[in-house]
């Protein structure tokens, strides 16, 4: 089960760059001993795709040890790898492993969504939009569910969903509204492509 989670994770989050393509490969084969024996070595060298890994094994693998991969995912979110950045925010939203808390959660979606994350300019239009714990945000709602919805390399189907919600939203906007949020969308579009930042 706990193999499960780590898939369903690693499948949503990024691809395999060939520096930790083998690890992932053992994950993908339910080897979770022998990839946390190839990808720590590799984050403790400082590549933070593998830390990001190397958490995912320790916080929700087989044998879970929290306090051991926190650090690792710490580590990849320090340097504002977007799923590590969505990772975090999820433990802060659902409250499972760390306090929780809405506001960290939103704030750690916004960086990874301004860095071009997808799952995080979904999870961040949808948390304006409704106001779930936070102040509700139509004019952010926007800008991120349409960014969202143009990002089917990490969205792929869920695109749809992102483009109804961004319907939605539309529709509670008035016109002066809808054109401002729409400049903030283009402009944020613009600088999200001139960052050019790997998330994969």
């Amino acid at each position: 089960m706990k193999t499960l989670t780590i898939l369903a994770l690693t499948t949503s989050f990024c691809l395999a760059t060939p520096k930790v393509d083998h690890g992932i490969s053992l994950i993908y084969q339910g080897k979770s001993d022998e990839a946390l024996a190839y990808l720590k070595p590799l984050s403790n060298k400082g590549d933070i795709k593998a830390s990001f890994y190397t958490s995912l094994i320790l916080i929700f693998g087989d044998k879970p040890n929290i306090s051991e991969g926190m650090p690792y995912l710490q580590n990849a979110v320090n340097a504002g790898y977007g799923p590590a950045l969505d990772t975090i925010a999820g433990l802060y939203l659902h409250g499972d492993i760390i306090p929780k808390d809405i506001h960290t959660a939103k704030m750690y979606y916004e960086i990874a969504a301004q860095r071009g994350y997808g799952p995080s300019q979904f999870n961040f239009g949808i948390m304006s939009k409704n106001g779930d714990g936070v102040p509700r945000d139509l004019e952010d709602a926007y800008v991120y569910l349409s960014l969202a919805a143009d990002n089917i390399d990490d969205l792929g189907d869920i695109t749809i969903d992102a483009t109804k919600y961004r319907n939605d939203v539309r529709a509670e906007l008035n016109q002066e509204e809808l054109d401002q949020a729409h400049q903030k969308y283009e402009r944020l579009r613009a600088e999200i492509k001139a960052k050019n930042v790997d998330n994969d």
